[in-house]
């Protein structure tokens, strides 16, 4: 058997492999790029043909800079078309000339195509050619108006499936994905009876993560579900529909940015095995969400956002103890306004380990509402605390009283304290004076 050599006379160890090593090594490239590696010696001559990894992006899609005789889109300057009819020529030809083997990956981005009928057809053209092929792995990005009822959410291969598409999949019949287990879905509209399919027809889904999907659904039920995460920014009341219930007991890990017109008041949590929750709040004051009580198994907790503070006062009343709690970081409370409020809280948590805080401070003394100041708080002393991380945003001449707040919840523990000043224009300053 001729053994391969490069021009210096010794061996090419690439071009030995078997195909389906060569196939993972490819698997890293643009479709374009393994396109390319046809020029390469005999043996790479037909490779791409057989690839079952195709990665289509218009955004690293690199082209000559060809001229068509058409007529630009409106808003759109020439060259982008030029750009978008060559990526779309490269893509079909691709489609047509690569052999009719299954497929394990199938990639397409190309936000930056408008919506024409052109392009329509172009988009629906692949997502079939994809979903006849089986693949395990199918990414969608495109924001032209395209409908998804292309048998993507009956193609029994897929394993994993990510869409980020500005369009509604409410008129699905059937959801019917035996092997489905990640779901990333992001600006695509979806509605109660979505969710219903979804997860009467996907028994094995683990992971599912909704962004800006709309919030035209109420109740979310799953056994098997165990990584959740919803984002959802509206900021204009435009249905009926809250988020009221989320049913899943073998939830491990679950991401929430919170919202007032995403959520229902006295929303209910069932996740009996929550480990890991992540809480980002934009809820105002006086909103009531149970949203603590639904998470307090939780052995690691963040909280975030710009209305952090509303939540923990909104959940003072009825504050449940996070007994299992070791990890918690809180970001975006100024621990000079709020150091009552959050003592208050860290008292609910009897076995913390480990505390991170991001300080902001206030642009103007605030003064905390509902029973804050009504309430007797004794101080925090974190017998078990081991470690104590604050990063600091704003004037340094808070740092001697945070400092000393920070001295006084590590007494007890003799945790190390570590603080991280985010603007030069604290070095120099004695924080313990």
């Amino acid at each position: 058997m001729k053994r391969a050599r490069d021009s210096r006379g010794e061996k090419d160890r690439i071009s030995s492999l078997s195909d389906h090593l060569i196939h993972l090594i490819m698997s890293f490239l643009t479709a374009q790029e393994a396109v390319r590696t046809c020029i390469l010696p005999k043996r790479w001559k037909n490779l791409w043909t057989t690839l079952p990894f195709l990665d289509f992006d218009l955004s690293k899609f690199e082209y000559e800079g060809e001229f068509y005789d058409s007529e630009p889109e409106f808003g759109e300057p020439e060259p982008q078309i030029n750009k978008c009819m060559r990526f779309r020529d490269f893509v079909s030809t691709t489609l047509l000339l690569r052999q009719a083997s299954e497929l394990h990956t199938f990639r397409l981005s190309c936000r930056e195509m408008s919506s024409s009928p052109m392009y329509n057809i172009f988009v629906r053209s692949c997502i079939l050619y994809a979903v006849k092929h089986s693949p395990q792995v199918l990414n969608i990005n495109f924001s032209i108006d395209c409908p998804l009822s292309l048998g993507i959410f009956t193609c029994g291969s897929l394993v994993d499936v990510s869409l980020y598409c500005r369009t509604s999949v409410h008129k699905i019949k059937a959801i019917k994905l035996p092997c489905l287990r990640r779901l990333y879905l992001k600006e695509t509209y979806i509605n109660q009876d979505f969710i219903d399919k979804l997860f009467s027809g996907s028994p094995v889904l683990e992971f599912l993560h909704l962004e800006n999907c709309g919030t035209e659904f109420s109740t979310l039920n799953s056994q098997s579900l165990k990584y959740l995460e919803i984002q959802c920014y509206c900021w204009v009341d435009t249905t009926d529909k809250r988020m009221e219930l989320i049913n899943t007991p073998n939830l491990l890990s679950f991401c929430y940015s919170i919202c007032p017109y995403a959520m229902g008041h006295n929303m209910h949590l069932q996740m009996q095995n929550l480990t890991s929750a992540s809480i980002n709040s934009y809820l105002p004051y006086n909103f009531r969400s149970n949203i603590l009580i639904g998470v307090s198994n939780v052995q690691n907790l963040n909280l975030s956002g710009e209305e952090i503070k509303a939540l923990l006062e909104n959940e003072l009343s009825n504050c449940p103890e996070f007994s299992n709690l070791k990890d918690l970081s809180v970001d975006g409370l100024c621990l000079i306004c709020h150091s009552n409020l959050l003592a208050y809280f860290l008292n609910h948590c009897p076995n913390l380990e480990e505390l991170s805080l991001h300080h902001r401070d206030c642009f103007s003394p605030e003064k905390v509402h509902g029973n804050v100041e009504l309430l007797k708080i004794t101080p925090f002393k974190g017998k078990r605390l081991e470690k104590v991380e604050v990063k600091f945003v704003g004037a340094g001449k808070h740092f001697p009283r945070v400092m000393r707040y920070l001295q006084d919840i590590t007494e007890e523990s003799g945790a190390q304290i570590n603080v991280t000043s985010l603007y030069d224009s604290y070095r120099g300053i004695d924080i313990l004076e």
